[in-house]
């Protein structure tokens, strides 16, 4: 089986000489041979059918080329036919956002888009082109995923099971399993994956880095794979499942006044220091809740995002803003922001309040 796309050359003599001459496609068929009216070219993984008869709007095509002499230049043909020169996607350099933010993203004002095996999905970022992917992912009611065996090159890319379940599997770790409420993987850069199955509404936060990042289909290995592999080292990082029933709480500060529960996730250790993943708690007490105060001393990250897991709390700023109320689903984002922004909390919390804590270190301090 093969597709053609269909051109209409009214001038079809000097259609072929386009196509041929100056496109350098290959001429495989014309036909009839007494009075040509059909074409078939051939070339760059594309088939083009050259009809004299039938009538249609002119086609665009894009080629992708490192040619620099080519590139940003349209050609014309007889037909209408225009041809468009350009970088290839995954090489064009999307400039990215460098200054300083402090945001609050209310879930009661969200733009909900569709995304790949019709996954509905939310940004939890400012506007703007900033260097990372923030999502909150929903796939409605339960069943099987239309997803398809894939992998990204990210170089830091985690997802966080908020509600509901699903079905996952990944090259080199086994069987698939249950991603459940509370559970966080870390996915290396190129690791095989599928989402097989959903269940009860699933929900979940994805976080990833940089901004211009792909997903690739892998057309030829099937899941779950023969190689048992879960110790495998993927471009310096470890695929790792972090089990909500697995994981303890611990303080995170010697400071009551200032005194919180870390859930720690082990993502910081097999991203070999990329990134890391918390739960955050307050403390639990006959008194007035205690504020919650992520960084206690000093810290520097170019990104951090606290998602509002349940409850409500108010989000105080380190520049004496009025106090602002985060509730469930509610994403707060820091990014490229001083030391000083880092000293912020979260007040007056109900009993039930959780974070999912997110943060990239400094670049600077890596390098």
């Amino acid at each position: 089986m093969k597709f053609h796309l269909v051109v209409s050359s009214p001038s079809f003599d000097k259609g072929i000489t386009f196509f041929r001459d100056e496109l350098g496609f290959t001429l495989e068929k014309i036909t009839p041979s007494e009075d040509p009216s059909l074409a078939v070219f051939s070339g760059s993984g594309i088939n083009i059918c050259l009809d004299k008869t039938i009538q249609a709007a002119p086609v665009t095509l894009r080629v992708s080329t490192d040619n620099k002499d080519l590139l940003g230049i349209e050609k014309i043909g007889p037909n209408g036919t225009k041809v468009i020169y350009e970088l290839a996607p995954s090489t064009v350099n999307i400039p990215t956002l460098q200054q300083a933010s402090v945001d609050i993203n209310e879930v009661d004002k969200a733009h909900w888009t569709i995304g790949r095996a019709g996954m509905k999905y939310r940004n939890l970022l400012p506007k703007g082109s900033w260097d990372y992917v923030a999502s909150h992912i929903q796939i409605p009611g339960s069943g099987t995923v239309p997803d398809w065996v894939h992998y990204h090159d990210a170089q830091f890319q985690v997802i966080y099971c908020y509600k509901g379940s699903a079905k996952l599997v990944y090259e080199d770790q086994g069987q698939p399993f249950i991603f459940n409420e509370g559970d966080c993987v870390l996915q290396p850069p190129h690791i095989r994956h599928q989402v097989l199955e959903s269940y009860e509404d699933l929900e979940v936060v994805e976080i990833a880095t940089p901004l211009q990042h792909s997903t690739y289909s892998d057309h030829e290995m099937k899941l779950p794979n023969d190689t048992f592999d879960p110790d495998r080292n993927f471009q310096g990082q470890n695929f790792i499942w972090s089990r909500s029933s697995d994981r303890v709480w611990h303080h995170g500060s010697s400071d009551s006044n200032l005194s919180h529960e870390i859930s720690a996730t082990g993502i910081d250790q097999a991203s070999a220091q990329r990134g890391n993943v918390r739960v955050l708690r307050p403390v639990k007490t006959d008194q007035t809740p205690m504020p919650l105060v992520p960084f206690p001393e000093k810290s520097t990250h170019d990104f951090v995002l606290w998602f509002v897991l349940a409850g409500t709390a108010f989000f105080e700023r380190s520049n004496g803003a009025a106090l602002q109320r985060v509730s469930e689903s509610d994403a707060i984002t820091l990014i490229n922001v001083s030391q000083e922004d880092m000293s912020v909390a979260f007040r007056d919390s109900s009993e039930d309040f959780a974070l999912l804590e997110v943060c990239l270190p400094n670049r600077a301090s890596e390098s």
